[in-house]
């Protein structure tokens, strides 16, 4: 007895831990079918990524087809330029203002949505409509409607007596970035819809039972049981958001442009102004650099928190 409960006690044997080297050889075979999916990624991703960081290092000028090797002196430029406060400001107003926006906007829709009642349907429709209109039309319709003098916005809004005058959405140096910011947020709050719809549908209905039968009303229910579980969905979403607005191009060019007096220029029209504009490749290359080494941050954290996810699930499995 003494030696069976000794077995019984005993610990398992702990499975050798293989070194990266002795993985890859073990799973060489793998690496012939995968290669060249890799080989195609390190054309498209690798290569441009390690081009601009070289084209960084050098001058471009515009009178010359020789690249003159200036070292970090693009990067010593763009921190001390000008303009590179007003960029990053309004950079940080466009894509926090537009993220909050949209994510405050796109959770009321999807509790709204999330309850059956009639024609449910159709207005989940018609909530979708602006994010599947391109956003090159999105941006000539809504400057269309906030034109000062053509404008539906203007105009309706002085025949119905609210104003006197007309109102300069994207002449206005105080009111362009906040009007992008309008424009952004009604164009993305439906992705943000999509995903807490999908977040609040897999919520168990049990949760909201007992809490009901506990004396739980819709308030209590919602911080106790809809948030902690949507959490993981709020985490993912407002990550791809942020990564979405800071790529964002389209709307604040079309529009304005980066006007009036850049006003609206943030950091992905700046380096499309400067390298195609001005046909400074180097120092639009340094300004994508530091725009790369930002978005890298918010996608360590995107992936991050697909990983712990992951790693919840599985342990949740086991």
């Amino acid at each position: 007895m003494a030696n069976i409960r000794a077995e019984l006690v005993a610990p398992l044997p702990v499975p050798k831990q293989r070194s990266l080297a002795q993985q890859i050889v073990k799973n060489r075979h793998a690496y012939f079918y995968v290669g060249p999916a890799l080989l195609i990624m390190a054309l498209v991703l690798l290569y441009p990524l390690i081009y601009t960081i070289i084209l960084s290092l050098f001058d471009t000028p515009a009178r010359s087809p020789d690249y003159i090797f200036v070292g970090l002196d693009n990067y010593v430029e763009l921190f001390n330029h000008q303009l590179f406060g007003l960029v990053l400001r309004n950079t940080v107003s466009w894509t926090i203002g537009g993220t909050v926006s949209s994510f405050i906007l796109g959770l009321a829709a999807a509790l709204l949505v999330n309850n059956r009642v009639p024609f449910m349907g159709v207005f989940k429709a018609l909530l979708i409509i602006p994010y599947v209109i391109g956003h090159v039309t999105a941006a000539y319709l809504w400057r269309w409607l906030m034109h000062p003098d053509l404008g539906f916005i203007s105009v309706f809004a002085q025949q119905i007596g609210v104003i006197d005058g007309p109102i300069p959405f994207l002449q206005d140096g105080d009111m362009v970035m906040w009007s992008l910011v309008l424009v952004n947020t009604w164009k993305t709050f439906p992705f943000v819809m999509i995903m807490m719809l999908a977040g609040l549908q897999a919520i168990p209905q049990d949760l909201y039972k007992a809490a009901r039968v506990d004396g739980a009303n819709a308030l209590q229910q919602f911080i106790e049981i809809t948030v902690p579980q949507l959490m993981p969905v709020i985490l993912v979403t407002t990550v791809l958001t942020v990564i979405g607005n800071f790529n964002s191009f389209t709307i604040p060019w079309v529009m304005t442009g980066g006007g009036p007096a850049s006003q609206s220029e943030i950091i992905i029209t700046w380096i499309y102004a400067t390298g195609i504009r001005n046909l400074r490749y180097g120092f639009s290359s340094a300004i994508s650099v530091v725009l790369f080494m930002i978005l890298s941050v918010f996608s360590y954290y995107y992936v991050r928190t697909l990983t712990r996810g992951s790693d919840r699930s599985a342990e949740f499995e086991g």
